[in-house]
């Protein structure tokens, strides 16, 4: 499995097999006051799932660092599951969009951080944020 696209977005949800993003692909967090709580945020993904990894479970891990590398206790893990569907040519992928939202994290500082998503232990992104301090 692989991730093809992964982006931070105010909101995102996936219907009918699509992933439906609002206020997506942003990198600063703007805030007037520290440390500073930001209501809601969703990792939107879309993975690349190959046949080698269908009919199996996968484990996804999302942890929250700061540019220091320190977890700031904001985590998020679950199993994956995938079939092929049958109109899916012989050896030909499963696209699949992934919306894992948080809820309330508070930033304790204006400096960056990243989520990092993981595969069995084995990082496949990084999507890099800075939380900075607005007048």
């Amino acid at each position: 499995m692989k991730l093809t696209s992964v982006m931070l977005a105010d909101s995102a949800q996936v219907q009918s097999g699509k992933l439906f993003v609002l206020g997506g692909g942003f990198d600063t967090i703007s805030v007037r006051s520290l440390p500073a709580t930001h209501r809601n945020l969703s990792l939107a993904m879309v993975a690349e799932v190959g046949p080698e990894d269908r009919q199996q479970d996968l484990e996804l891990h999302i942890s929250l660092i700061d540019e220091d590398g320190q977890s700031i206790g904001v985590e998020a893990k679950g199993m994956l599951r995938v079939g092929a569907p049958p109109n899916l040519p012989p050896g030909s992928p499963s696209i699949v969009p992934i919306v894992s939202p948080f809820h309330n994290i508070t930033f304790p500082e204006a400096k960056g951080y990243a989520f990092v998503v993981s595969l069995d232990d084995e990082e496949l992104a990084r999507v890099r944020f800075r939380v900075v301090r607005v007048p």
